[in-house]
């Protein structure tokens, strides 16, 4: 595997929230607040068909009617929507995709044919991708936090992966600027 787009991951210029909103009780605002308040400098565009404005930022139908180029993709909705949203990134020259959306990979399941779709979807288009059924991505240097985590980690020279999102949320909250421990 090479390198090639992870700059866009850990670094992005600008970023489409799909699924972003300001309804509570879902993971769309927490996302769209974290990117806010983690001081993410690049341009943000929440992605929502029934909103013309999410967090005071004009919000956009679909990825296909934003005109603007996206280094990275978070998407924030049923599972079922993620293949058509990997098509749309590759169509679009989107380098990462982070997918928090749930998969229950039950064996059997359809749930793992989507996952096979996304799969094959992003391997032919060079698309990065992360998920299904993720915690997010946190990059402190980037000042991003795309993440389910209100932590921001201060920077530093360490990176941290793990497949447990509570154990990345116990890191995050323990390298955070807020921790006191």
């Amino acid at each position: 595997m090479s390198a090639i787009n992870l700059d866009k991951m850990f670094h992005p210029k600008s970023i489409a929230v799909v699924g972003a909103s300001q309804r509570n009780g879902s993971i769309g605002p927490d996302l769209m607040q974290n990117l806010i308040q983690g001081g993410y400098p690049g341009e943000i565009y929440p992605i929502n068909p029934n909103s013309k404005t999410i967090w005071e930022l004009p919000a956009y139908p679909s990825l296909p009617d934003l005109k603007s180029q996206v280094d990275l993709t978070i998407l924030d909705e049923p599972i079922t929507t993620a293949p058509q949203i990997v098509k749309e990134c590759a169509e679009a020259g989107v380098g990462g995709l982070v997918i928090i959306s749930t998969g229950r990979k039950e064996p059997g399941s359809k749930d793992r044919e989507l996952e096979l779709a996304i799969k094959n979807k992003a391997e032919h288009s060079g698309l990065r991708v992360i998920g299904p059924n993720c915690f997010g991505i946190i990059s402190s240097r980037s000042n991003l936090n795309a993440s389910l985590s209100c932590h921001m980690p201060l920077p530093g020279k360490m990176a941290f992966i793990s497949q447990s999102g509570a154990i990345c949320s116990s890191v995050a909250h323990s390298l955070s600027v807020h921790s006191t421990g």
